[in-house]
């Protein structure tokens, strides 16, 4: 029985990908690939098996952030490097398809759908850069691009594949129910780099950061951030949960390179403080820390800084310039 490798993120697309090849008889390895980005994460085990694959998860490696500042293809409207992150991932379906034995790497891409990576022109670069010149199929506009090395062996009936073009759900939909999918999934909500709410996080820890690794681009999937001068920004928890979250971070950050502040003596958020931590930092972060809350006694707040090694308690006070400062 033929293998392929498809992958999958348990959408619509790469659903149907995987069900025509199915039907051809291929027995198919599903890889799912988590970015550094929580938005980006979709649950697809479920998905995997009800369409009775084995599914491999994998995430990407440093290297990823390299991409993210210095994209070959560039940007999209926002800090999206679709066609290069698409080159990463072909790379890992390819070594994936060298480990299993598989002849091709099949993806839910349908040409024209997305501006930014799925124009003729952009599916032969990825196909290209990625290794997998003639073994990468995307049976869901196959007919409207050349026949991949399979096709031309025998291994995948071209006319059993399709042509679909553009962005409209209503045929793949239809396709869907003949194949008998009992649950539809809903539309991505999309990638987060294109989000006008997150994009300018990562285009500041792009542009002010040239050392950010991934412990910094993963701490932006949580909080508010601020950026209170060149070298040091604030994150304020949103809720109890995210301050949880940013005091795992604050515990794992490089050495000298946080702080932590939380109330001491009223409720209210916690505050990560990335990067050269300065006493003014610390200050605004206090006033953050009043700005977010709702009771304290403003002659008797106090926040806890910790440090290092060195935990030290602090007067709060309300800054005009903390008021000024907007969140990324």
């Amino acid at each position: 029985m033929p293998t392929a490798v498809a992958l999958f993120s348990g959408g619509l697309d790469s659903t149907l990908a995987i069900r025509i090849l199915q039907e051809q008889g291929f027995q198919i390895e599903a890889l799912n690939i988590r970015t550094t980005f929580d938005c980006c994460r979709v649950p697809a085990a479920q998905a995997a098996q009800s369409l009775g694959v084995n599914l491999t998860v994998l995430s990407v490696g440093d290297d990823y952030i390299d991409l993210l500042r210095h994209p070959r293809y560039g940007y999209g409207k926002g800090m999206n490097p679709c066609v290069d992150c698409r080159i990463y991932m072909a790379r890992m379906a390819k070594r994936l398809m060298d480990e299993v034995g598989a002849c091709v790497v099949i993806t839910g891409e349908i040409l024209g759908q997305r501006p930014m990576s799925q124009k003729r022109p952009d599916l032969a670069n990825i196909e290209r850069h990625s290794g997998l010149e003639g073994r990468l199929l995307r049976p869901l506009s196959a007919q409207l691009l050349p026949p991949t090395i399979p096709e031309q062996e025998g291994l995948i009936d071209r006319q059993r594949l399709y042509g679909f073009r553009g962005r409209s759900r209503g045929p793949l939909i239809e396709l869907a129910r003949r194949y008998g999918l009992s649950e539809i999934p809903p539309p991505s909500t999309g990638c987060a780099l294109t989000e006008v709410s997150f994009a300018p996080r990562v285009r500041d820890l792009v542009e002010r950061d040239q050392g950010a690794g991934r412990w910094d681009f993963e701490l932006l999937n949580v909080g508010r951030h601020f950026r209170l001068d060149p070298d040091v920004k604030a994150v304020v928890g949103r809720n109890e949960a995210e301050n949880a979250s940013l005091e795992i971070y604050f515990r794992q950050a490089p050495p000298g390179r946080a702080a932590y502040v939380r109330p001491h003596n009223f409720v209210g958020p916690d505050v990560l403080l990335s990067g050269l931590v300065s006493a003014r930092a610390v200050r605004l972060a206090g006033a953050l820390i009043l700005r977010y809350s709702k009771r304290y006694d403003p002659q008797d707040a106090w926040v806890q800084v910790s440090r290092d090694d060195r935990v030290q308690t602090l007067r709060a006070e309300q800054v005009p310039e903390a008021e000024q400062l907007r969140p990324l």
